[in-house]
Formats: structure tokens, sequence, C-alpha cells
């Protein structure tokens, strides 16, 4: 699960123009690309907060 706030927080560090998919297989999720850089957050039910990012400049221990 992810708040739309943290969302909201995340997708300001990715450019404009980025590409976004939706990605359905072992994982369940965003897929952000720009520039050979890639982006993920995870979107699929779960009790776990804030484990479900990869690539965002941030550390868990200062959370959105």
């Amino acid at each position: 699960m992810i708040l739309s706030k943290t969302l909201k927080k995340l997708l300001e560090q990715v450019p404009d123009d980025a590409q976004i998919k939706a990605y359905e297989g072992e994982d369940v999720g965003i897929c952000i690309n720009f520039n050979n850089k890639d982006w993920w957050v995870r979107c699929r039910e779960s009790d776990e907060i804030d484990n479900y990012t990869i690539g965002f400049n941030f550390m868990k221990k200062n959370r959105i």
C-alpha cells in the first residue's frame, strides 16, 4: 500500500518526460523510465509500508 501524499512526493523526483507503465508479473507496481534510469513503486496490497520503492532518493528513516 502507498499513500497518495507519498506517491506525490516520490513523483516530484521523476522528470516530466519519463515513461510510466503498470507492471504485473513477479511483482505488481508502476515502472518509470527516463534516459536509462529506472524507478519502481510497488502497488500491491501489503501490511508493509515504505518497503516499495527502488531508485528514489530518500532514506527510510527519513520517510516522506
